[in-house]
């Protein structure tokens, strides 16, 4: 594979999230599969965690109805944007495997993930 070739998605991304490819994985790395696994569960978690530290901690207790509907769009807009870097993370880590999606598909949900948390942080501070 060409260096120009990580920049796109691979021919066969889609045979990545088969039931098939799964199986083959599972065969072919075996314990360590496993463990793969929920390192990328946990490595989806860190940035919810993240958002949640970060949030100033007002903004889960409005007192107004405008607060409430504040805090729902940027609990939202974090959560979403959360997710979203989430998934870049794992993408980077799925590269052990070569099942590695792509740089645009990296950086996309990077920046599009931060845009949203930041957003959402931006939302909770008009909470009062």
């Amino acid at each position: 594979m060409k260096f120009n070739d990580y920049w796109k998605l691979p021919k066969n991304a889609k045979n990545y999230f088969s039931p098939k490819q799964e199986k083959i994985l599972k065969e072919k790395y075996g314990v360590f599969y496993t463990i793969h696994t929920i390192l990328s569960i946990v490595i989806l978690l860190i940035p919810f965690i993240v958002f949640l530290i970060i949030a100033p901690s007002n903004a889960f207790e409005p007192t107004t109805q405008i607060g409430n509907l504040c805090g729902a769009a940027g609990g939202i807009l974090g959560l979403i944007g959360s997710c979203s870097i989430g998934i870049s993370l794992v993408n980077i880590f799925m590269a052990i495997i070569k099942q590695y999606l792509g740089h645009w598909v990296t950086l996309i949900a990077l920046i599009g993930g931060f845009m949203l948390d930041a957003l959402g942080i931006f939302i909770f501070t008009l909470v009062k």
